[in-house]
């Protein structure tokens, strides 16, 4: 396929925290282990990709920092030797922040690791802005990334809703320069969860934004990782300039012919969000066309990049 061009705590707490942070890169490992491991099943996915695509993007993927705060180069290496495998050309990725009142040195640091990614794969990276819209220093700093460095987007998480007055000059800024804003997205059923993600953005609300800014490009992440997906997708018939995301780890049968039934396959994107065989798996064996699987496996978020006004 061708290519275009911690601080640290002390006691028990910090002890918990960094077993679970231990337990939590092994599973990570653990699971990449079995993606490579099961090459047969892998090569046999790639085959499946319609003939005549460019390109197979991934619009909506991660990289991870080690306990020192500097960029996990293995798991770089780990997501390339997949990507391989399973066919995927270019990873859009970004480093986020799940703290609510995540401040300037976080998320810019954490875009420092971003394009330390980009760096060690040139080809296969490009990378997302993750701020924190309300800090003051965030506007400067989507500039430098966006605008200086060639970030394609910006990857907002909870700390705000995307209809929320904060966001606007984002938004603005982002039809101006007309590059994406991709949000992490959902619509939980349960109370924890809810509780943990108070300002988290659900299909309604990416409605209430997109009738004030029908230009913008936004895109609601993961709807196979989100909660009640039905329910999104009945949200989004309101508000045909919204794209979505088919990441997640949610597999249900039919997800994705669903998606194309209620909104069209126009305006899905696919992506994988760290759940590499699944995220391809679910779109090669939903029952599309091939020109349907070229639009959702990459010529729509190219369109988007295309966009690009500076």
């Amino acid at each position: 396929m061708n290519r275009p061009v911690k601080g640290t705590q002390s006691g028990g707490a910090g002890q918990k925290g960094q077993a679970t942070a231990r337990l939590r890169n092994a599973a990570t490992f653990a699971y990449y282990a079995r993606c490579l491991r099961s090459r047969d099943r892998a090569f046999q996915l790639s085959q499946r990709f319609p003939r005549g695509i460019a390109m197979v993007i991934d619009c909506h993927m991660h990289i991870r920092q080690k306990d020192d705060g500097m960029l996990d180069e293995e798991y770089c290496d780990l997501t390339m030797e997949a990507g391989d495998k399973l066919g995927i050309d270019l990873f859009c990725i970004s480093d986020i922040d799940l703290h609510d009142g995540v401040r300037y040195e976080r998320f810019h640091a954490a875009n420092d690791r971003v394009a330390q990614a980009i760096t060690r794969y040139p080809e296969r990276y490009r990378g997302y802005c993750f701020v924190n819209p309300g800090d003051p220093k965030a506007c400067d700093e989507v500039t430098q990334r966006v605008r200086d460095e060639g970030f394609i987007g910006v990857k907002l998480y909870h700390q705000y809703r995307i209809d929320e007055p904060v966001l606007e000059w984002l938004i603005e800024l982002s039809i101006a320069w007309q590059f994406p804003i991709l949000m992490h997205a959902g619509h939980p059923a349960d109370p924890d969860t809810r509780a943990r993600q108070p300002r988290i953005s659900d299909a309604s609300h990416f409605v209430n934004a997109a009738k004030r800014f029908p230009e913008a490009m936004l895109i609601e992440g993961h709807i196979g990782g989100g909660g009640d997906w039905e329910w999104a997708l009945k949200h989004l018939r309101e508000a045909p300039s919204v794209y979505l995301d088919t990441s997640g780890s949610i597999v249900d049968e039919w997800l994705v012919d669903r998606c194309v039934e209620e909104i069209g396959a126009d305006r899905l994107l696919f992506a994988t969000d760290m759940t590499m065989e699944g995220g391809v798996g679910k779109v090669l064996d939903a029952d599309l066309t091939d020109e349907q699987r070229r639009r959702i496996m990459g010529s729509n978020f190219q369109a988007i990049l295309d966009r690009r006004a500076v």
